[in-house]
């Protein structure tokens, strides 16, 4: 084989991806993997056999791609403000059951507008900034954030989720332990802030290899969407999230 060329040890793919699934369901959550790791539509079916409840990713293109392949629940799991991507997502709503990540009024306006043209209602989860200061609003403004995109015609506002980047970033357990807490707490606050509010949130959702190993059993957590753990590597056995052995690319 020429190089570069990328290999799979699919045993260790099975394996990765039953473990995450036999955690998801230990703690009685919907497991929603972030296919950005591998960009599959074969590997995602591999994550739907083994109990996945659907797909996340990261932009509109992938999720048409997916889409394609029979996959039948995606969420594009980023803020999306293009109005041309809009359309796009509006027609792909039509074959899939599609969410789409918001995290402004104004970006999400674009969505709700391009829905009504369509005579649709389009799914849209809020992201909200657990302290990876990436995208998102801030914990304390996404009650009133939140209402106010719930009111946008065109929109139904089922979810609200986070990402706990940060645990990428620590050295020590305990820390990357406090991360997967802060996570579920900030992002449960909101649910229950929003239902108290009138919004009826579906939806409570984290996401991140590393916090996984904590997060999944704290109070409030309806799902999670953890990527990378379907190939691991050498960040992942640094963090201590998995062996060496368990590195399947």
């Amino acid at each position: 084989l020429d190089t570069p060329c990328l290999l799979l040890d699919m045993d260790r793919v099975e394996r990765n991806i039953a473990r995450m699934s036999e955690r998801a369901r230990a703690a009685g959550i919907q497991l929603r993997p972030h296919a950005k790791t591998h960009k599959i539509p074969e590997i995602g079916w591999m994550q739907m056999r083994a109990g996945a409840v659907g797909l996340s990713l990261a932009k509109t293109s992938e999720a048409e791609v997916f889409a394609k392949h029979g996959l039948p629940d995606l969420f594009v799991a980023y803020p999306v403000v293009s109005p041309a991507k809009a359309e796009r997502l509006v027609a792909l709503s039509r074959r899939v059951k599609l969410c789409v990540g918001v995290d402004s009024v104004e970006g999400a306006s674009i969505l709700g507008e391009a829905a009504s043209r369509a005579g649709v209602s389009l799914r849209v989860s809020l992201k909200v900034d657990c302290g990876f200061h990436r995208v998102g609003v801030p914990p304390t403004e996404a009650v009133a954030i939140g209402s106010r995109i719930a009111a946008i015609r065109g929109l139904a506002l089922v979810g609200v989720f986070t990402h706990a980047g940060q645990a990428y970033h620590r050295a020590d357990p305990e820390e990357i332990r406090k991360d997967s807490v802060d996570e579920a707490a900030i992002i449960a606050a909101t649910a229950a802030g929003l239902r108290k509010a009138g919004v009826a949130i579906e939806t409570v959702s984290v996401g991140s290899t590393p916090t996984s190993r904590f997060g999944f059993a704290e109070p409030g957590i309806t799902e999670a969407r953890p990527g990378n753990y379907v190939y691991l590597d050498r960040t992942q056995a640094g963090l201590g999230t998995c062996s060496f052995d368990d590195c399947a690319m």
